[in-house]
């Protein structure tokens, strides 16, 4: 059986470090990070406590305001049902292969057939490494804008636009199939 005096132990360490934090916060910061933990949104967070949207990442370079928030998740925690490990473990296993499209899915159509398939949503694979890294305390500082474009020479590979395969030769002549 575990022994009960380090659980006490522990459980007022993190209070004290709490109650000193709370001092030296002001009370709109920390209601920012109450605001913060309920979805890891800064933006939102910080319009909630009347900041500009852009205010949030600066609050939460704060080192008091992101111990600050450390300490009320892993209260949280502590005090959920649902652990964070639980999350963790449900997006690893399951929802991140299905979003890869590693793991088939199953479904029913209008018909009432049932399919299976293995289907690639990269967009929900970001979704989930990005609340994985909110969660875990592992976050980009900043939100970085526009993305990656990625052209492919579908002819060089010998696919026409009509989906039909074509050979393409070294010399470059084509031939149909």
């Amino acid at each position: 059986m575990p022994d009960q005096s380090v659980s006490t132990n522990v459980s007022s360490q993190q209070s004290e470090e709490k109650e000193s934090l709370e001092q030296l916060l002001e009370p709109q910061e920390r209601l920012f990070c109450y605001e913060y933990i309920i979805d890891f949104n800064h933006r939102r967070a910080a319009q909630k406590v009347g900041r500009s949207p852009d205010a949030g990442i600066r609050l939460l370079r704060n080192p008091n305001i992101a111990r600050y928030i450390k300490t009320l998740s892993d209260e949280l925690a502590v005090e959920s049902l649902i652990t964070r490990d639980m999350v963790q473990y449900e997006l690893l296993n399951d929802y991140l292969p299905m979003a890869k499209g590693e793991k088939p899915i199953s479904g029913v159509d209008r018909d009432g057939v049932e399919w299976t398939a293995k289907v690639t949503n990269m967009a929900a694979y970001k979704g989930a490494l990005d609340l994985m890294s909110k969660h875990s305390g592992f976050t980009v500082p900043e939100v970085v804008k526009g993305g990656l474009t990625i052209n492919v020479d579908l002819r060089a590979m010998g696919i026409t636009v009509d989906g039909e395969y074509e050979d393409v030769s070294e010399d470059g002549s084509e031939s149909s199939a």
